[in-house]
């Protein structure tokens, strides 16, 4: 979904109905509001936009992982299966070889030598290009072997990683249990979980003084996990917004809000902003899709979205 720019123009039309009751000054004024109210609206949808391709990038990049490393559990027991039998047929071979050799030393015609002999050639012949096949395949299967050990190390680091991150957010937010704060793991990504009342007003998008505190000390994990992808995702519920201000509907508030987040934590100098994504879902991503006022009430949120940096991880698939 994105932000209806039609309310603009909707908004701007009625400024020019009313220019005949109003003064010029006042015309004037309203004409530049509705002007930063488009520019405001085409700025949160550039936001939308990064922070969509960057989600879909994320989950792109952790399904190629997923996948790579099933091919390559595939690809090692193809080729376990490709050395048993090349090592059957030289053990084959070298028995068909020394039978020859047998039948050689008590073999009295001459012509059934040569014939032997020929045979022993053609069989030696066969069996260094089977020998050869086979270091190939011990080779390729022991690289296999590695970089699925070393992948699956990665991964496992990565998963420790991330829940000593996990446990160290808790700790961080301790003091917060019971106003609305959740953190949690799906995917490989950790979501902290914050609640309207914790750091809005209602329809308002300045964070008060006890979410600012919250998210400080977020900040302060945040800044020693240099490797981490932030999104900040601001959610509202699916009541119209129909308050006063620079604000014209959901998504405009969902964004806001979402900033005003984002800003609290660059506040800390040790947050690099190129790894922050700020981005507005208005009601269209709600936890609890019931009509109620409980439901409601806990899909007005903002989500902070921690992802891995898995560009090492990339580095060994697509070698």
């Amino acid at each position: 979904m994105r932000i209806k720019i039609s309310t603009i123009s909707a908004i701007a039309l009625t400024v020019v109905l009313m220019a005949s009751c109003v003064t010029k000054e006042k015309y004037n004024e309203a004409q530049n509001l509705a002007s930063r109210y488009y520019d405001d609206a085409q700025e949160c949808n550039t936001k939308l936009d990064a922070a969509k391709v960057k989600i879909s990038e994320l989950t792109d990049e952790l399904s190629r992982l997923k996948a790579s490393a099933e091919k390559m559990a595939a690809d090692t027991v193809k080729l376990s299966r490709e050395l048993k039998r090349v090592q059957d047929d030289c053990a084959e071979m070298q028995q068909q070889n020394m039978s020859l050799l047998d039948k050689l030393q008590t073999s009295k015609s001459q012509e059934e030598v040569q014939a032997m002999l020929a045979e022993i050639q053609k069989l030696q012949n066969t069996l260094m290009q089977r020998e050869d096949s086979l270091f190939k395949a011990e080779r390729e299967l022991s690289d296999k072997e590695a970089r699925i050990a070393e992948l699956n190390s990665m991964i496992q680091e990565k998963e420790r990683k991330m829940q000593e991150i996990k446990e160290s957010i808790k700790n961080a937010l301790a003091g917060y249990e019971g106003e609305g704060i959740q953190v949690t793991t799906k995917n490989g990504r950790i979501y902290v979980s914050l609640d309207e009342q914790l750091l809005f007003q209602s329809g308002k998008w300045n964070v008060n003084s006890n979410g600012e505190a919250a998210l400080t000390k977020l900040a302060g994990v945040l800044a020693e996990q240099k490797e981490l992808y932030i999104m900040v995702e601001g959610h509202t519920d699916n009541i119209p917004y129909n308050g006063s201000g620079n604000i014209l509907d959901n998504w405009d508030l969902s964004v806001k809000r979402a900033t005003a987040v984002v800003r609290i934590l660059l506040n800390n100098p040790d947050v690099d902003p190129s790894r922050i994504t700020a981005a507005g879902r208005s009601q269209f991503c709600p936890t609890d899709a019931e009509n109620t006022a409980e439901a409601r009430q806990k899909n007005r949120r903002t989500e902070i979205i921690l992802s891995p940096n898995l560009d090492e991880v990339m580095k060994i698939i697509n070698n």
